[in-house]
């Protein structure tokens, strides 16, 4: 082979070797085009899905009110709303309970 196909093939190799690394360095990992509403949470609040086992409370482990209100106050209020008993925000669990 002549030097000069030899230097055009070693570049196309090296152009081709650097092509891969910024390839899988900046986009196989982009998680950009992956969908935020897969992880956003759908389900509405006062659905079946407690688990008493494990101490988290729902709407729906509540008769009233003022029975989700009162440990919603005693678990910490609106500043600890673990349990999620408070979905807008405003200080008041669970406010679709008679």
């Amino acid at each position: 082979m002549e030097e000069k196909t030899e230097t055009i093939i070693g570049w196309i190799i090296f152009i081709g070797f650097i092509s891969f690394i910024l390839y899988y360095g900046f986009f196989a990992n982009d998680n950009s085009s992956r969908n935020e509403d897969e992880y956003q949470r759908t389900d509405d609040y006062m659905t079946e899905r407690s688990y008493r086992e494990s101490s988290d409370y729902d709407c729906t482990d509540f008769s009233t009110h003022s029975e989700a209100q009162d440990f919603f106050e005693s678990e910490g209020g609106p500043d600890e709303d673990y349990h999620n008993l408070d979905r807008d925000g405003d200080g008041v669990a669970c406010e679709s309970l008679p």
